[in-house]
């Protein structure tokens, strides 16, 4: 397999397309929601929460997927996540009315976040190795055509729900996701690192002015990396960075339909987010191949956070618009993060250093949840937009500081 990959590498990419749509299932949680609150016997509020649950449990399991992936071949590793991934989604199917909200996340949020815990760092440091003359470019590509292919998603899980019913649809999902993710994960190996240095060294030799210091590439553990002031900076920024979209998300539909939008524009707002998402994801990480990581977050951090002011006070079409431009710029940003962090600290241990910068989003999840309902009574109904904008701002300030030169601390 690793000859065959040396010659037709396009497969990671597409196999890793096939995973991250599968992976990114809560993303179209939006659709679900109101139906999901109604099946189980829950608030919309409670429903809502399923998202960023599954996030916090995708965190803390990115640690351990991380290091396995590290000390085992990425596709033992990956498949595992798969198989635990799509359980989770099979269980939805077999709640019903009066299920405890504390079942749910147990039962769909722990496997699932856990077992995408496993996947995620395995799939990215594949993409990561095999493309490490063109780390932006591929991880952009491979989940912006993810995001594509959930737009379509959005309007067949519409369709699937108003003719099979929710549990149906679940169950129809769950199956697919684990015949679709272990196939695809099963492929996954790593590069020789020769091959890694050769390819790093056509990298390099493209590198203009602007990315000089960024394309001297080092290894670092991740007690290594832990020590670098460089680690913090990304990953108190990307915590910051996530309320932004986290506390908006899961409620773009109903929050549409308050603002003036009709119920089909209202989801329709989703699979147009979902669009822009994917060019966002692609376009970003490939400028930042051209112009630097550091200046590409910087700028698209600060499009974000102009975007979420605007927001705050949009009605009817201009709010699906300026939602769609918020999105551009913070999921491009997301995706600069694992090419990020292997421009820092090299490739070697690349899985166990991106699972532990995943955590994160276990943070971030836990601490937008908690925050939103500590000053919700005293925000007001502008809560989620302000606790945003304030992270999102944080998150400009703290990219901008970082050093990219961490060649200088080996």
């Amino acid at each position: 397999m690793q000859k065959f990959l040396e010659k037709n590498r396009w497969v990671v990419l597409i196999a890793a397309v096939l995973v991250w749509s599968c992976t990114n299932f809560p993303s179209l949680w939006a659709v679900f929601q109101a139906d999901a609150a109604a099946a189980y016997g829950i608030t919309l509020e409670e429903s809502a929460m399923l998202f960023p649950m599954c996030t916090v449990f995708f965190g803390i399991s990115s640690i351990i997927g991380g290091r396995l992936q590290d000390k085992f071949p990425p596709n033992v590793v990956s498949s595992i996540g798969a198989i635990i991934m799509a359980i989770g989604v099979i269980m939805l199917s077999v709640f019903r009315e009066g299920t405890s909200v504390l079942t749910i996340y147990l039962g769909f949020c722990l496997p699932f976040g856990g077992g995408c815990g496993f996947i995620f760092p395995a799939v990215s440091a594949s993409i990561m190795k095999w493309y490490a003359d063109k780390k932006g470019f591929a991880m952009g590509l491979s989940l912006a055509l993810s995001s594509g292919i959930l737009v379509f998603l959005t309007y067949i899980s519409k369709y699937l729900l108003n003719t099979w019913g929710i549990q149906k649809t679940f169950l129809v999902y769950g199956i697919i996701f684990m015949i679709v993710t272990v196939s695809c994960t099963l492929i996954l190996v790593n590069p020789t690192r020769e091959y890694i240095q050769e390819k790093l060294a056509i990298s390099h030799s493209k590198s203009n002015e602007i990315k000089t210091q960024e394309t001297e590439i080092v290894d670092f553990t991740s007690v290594e990396m832990l020590k670098t002031k460089q680690f913090y900076l990304l990953f108190i920024a990307a915590i910051f960075s996530v309320p932004a979209y986290m506390l908006i998300a899961p409620s773009i539909v109903t929050l549409g339909i308050q603002r003036g939008l009709s119920e089909s524009l209202a989801v329709s707002s989703v699979a147009v987010a979902t669009g822009v998402s994917a060019i966002g994801k692609f376009i970003i990480p490939t400028v930042s191949d051209k112009i630097g990581r550091k200046r590409s977050a910087v700028i698209f951090t600060i499009l974000a956070t102009i975007f979420s002011v605007l927001l705050m006070k949009a009605t009817g079409i201009s709010m699906l618009v300026i939602y769609s431009a918020f999105v551009f710029a913070h999921s491009g940003w997301t995706t600069l993060i694992s090419p990020f962090v292997t421009d820092l600290f090299g490739t070697s241990n690349a899985g166990a250093n991106m699972g532990i910068i995943s955590l994160y989003s276990t943070i971030a999840s836990l601490g937008s949840s908690f925050i939103l309902a500590m000053l919700a009574p005293i925000l007001g109904p502008s809560a989620a937009h302000i606790i945003g904008i304030v992270g999102i701002s944080i998150t400009v300030l703290l990219v901008s500081m970082i050093d990219t030169n961490t060649a200088k601390l080996k």
